[in-house]
């Protein structure tokens, strides 16, 4: 057959027209492909960052910063600003250090300088047209995001990965969880503790001397991380003193106190005191009632017998016995335990974090009162670690964690009523 009658061959010039792509389809179809292979990876990639533990603390810093924040607006008597329930009791010393910088008020040294300088440069950077208590709830929110974040590291650390989020609900249920929320120092204080501890653990002892150098200049319990991460130091060379003694030691003593040593010069320069951050609870009899009794199992005896005689009815059970003795006893309770139980059973890493909640008790009462001391408590993450092994590691005694953290929650309720609705001292 000739003509246009006859077959065409199986490569003719016909048919390879129909067949064969041109180039441009066969480019676009490329680019088509590519796209869609780069958005699944970016998908990959956003699904692993939303579950891993910095986006996880920070969701949950941000639930939880809201959630006060609603509580406040709702039971807060004086309704005029949203976050005004957030400027009571502490947050006006930190609200005067921002405006006279430890210039005129004798006792204002008292109040370590890191959070107000915090919010200070961001009011700064923002040209001052953010309000103090909004810059306030960001750094608070940003430290308890880092805090939560730095709490799942450490439970990594001590094994407790199928439960590691019981520590953060732990952690959120304590008394004094609610200053974190207020115009305070606990959420940078708690933040900046967390993460120096966290870094031993890890061995990343740079990081731990910049992190307490930070964390010195922010609230006097700094000393107590300084002897954790000494203690985790030590136990990193099997104590033995020898091999610890190198390099890496000699540049954590240089730079931890860093903080505390840079705000003593600045009071020297300003007030002519280096030590005024001490001397300013000697310059006015507000704060009297604190003098240094180094008996502090009698003021924890007489405080449990205060306690005692409001519940037989010998004392008002008012404010002042919840917050001054029953809340602080019930944590001063619940930390010993949990001390002596990473002491004595868990044993290894739990040694130097029992060391560490033992000390607190001390530090804490030392100055003849239990005020406050469950403020104090906040950054004693034993309570939240050793509670959470035992409720990965014992089924019987999961009952007991659960009513602790409830009783615990229980407490931050009664606290935040005094704070938001009384507008009562609660700490």
């Amino acid at each position: 057959m000739t003509g246009k009658n006859r077959p065409e061959r199986p490569f003719s010039r016909r048919v390879l027209a129909c067949t064969i792509r041109p180039p441009l389809d066969l480019k676009l179809g490329a680019r088509a492909s590519k796209f869609r292979t780069k958005l699944a990876i970016d998908r990959a990639r956003l699904k692993m960052f939303l579950m891993s533990d910095v986006a996880i603390a920070f969701i949950l810093a941000v639930l939880w910063q809201a959630l006060m924040a609603l509580f406040g607006a709702i039971l807060s008597p004086d309704r005029s600003g949203a976050l005004d329930h957030t400027m009571q009791w502490d947050a006006h010393w930190y609200l005067n250090i921002l405006g006279e910088r430890y210039l005129v008020n004798p006792l204002s040294p008292a109040f370590y300088p890191l959070f107000p300088l915090v919010v200070g440069m961001l009011s700064v950077i923002t040209f001052h047209s953010i309000p103090y208590s909004q810059l306030g709830l960001l750094v608070n929110t940003v430290s308890l995001a880092l805090a939560i974040a730095a709490l799942l590291t450490i439970s990594r650390e001590f094994g407790v990965h199928n439960f590691r989020y019981a520590t953060v609900a732990l952690f959120l249920t304590a008394p004094a969880a609610i200053f974190t929320h207020l115009f305070y120092s606990e959420a940078l204080f708690v933040a900046l503790g967390f993460w120096a501890y966290a870094f031993a653990l890890q061995r990343r002892w740079f990081f731990v001397a910049i992190t307490l150098a930070f964390l010195t200049a922010t609230r006097l319990p700094s000393v107590l991380f300084l002897g954790l991460c000494g203690l985790e130091y030590l136990r990193a060379y099997k104590w033995n003193m020898r091999k610890a003694i190198n390099r890496n030691l000699l540049g954590l003593f240089l730079l931890a106190p860093a903080g505390f040593l840079l705000y003593g010069l600045y009071l020297f320069a300003v007030r002519g005191n280096f030590f005024a951050m001490f001397s300013a609870y000697k310059s006015s009899r507000a704060w009297a009632y604190l003098s240094f009794e180094p008996n502090f199992f009698y003021t924890i005896f007489r405080s449990a017998r205060e306690t005692g005689r409001a519940v037989i009815g010998k004392r008002i059970f008012d404010n002042d016995m919840i917050v001054n003795y029953a809340i602080p006893l019930l944590c001063l309770t619940i930390l010993l335990g949990c001390s002596v139980y990473l002491l004595y059973t868990y044993r290894g890493k739990g040694v130097p974090l029992g060391i560490f909640g033992l000390c607190s008790i001390v530090f804490v009462t030392v100055n003849n009162t239990l005020l406050a001391v469950h403020r104090y408590l906040l950054p004693c993450l034993g309570i939240y670690i050793a509670l959470a092994l035992i409720y990965a590691d014992y089924r019987r005694l999961r009952v007991v964690v659960v009513t602790i953290a409830l009783t615990l929650l229980a407490a931050q309720a009664i606290i935040i009523y005094m704070l938001f609705v009384a507008k009562d001292f609660a700490g």
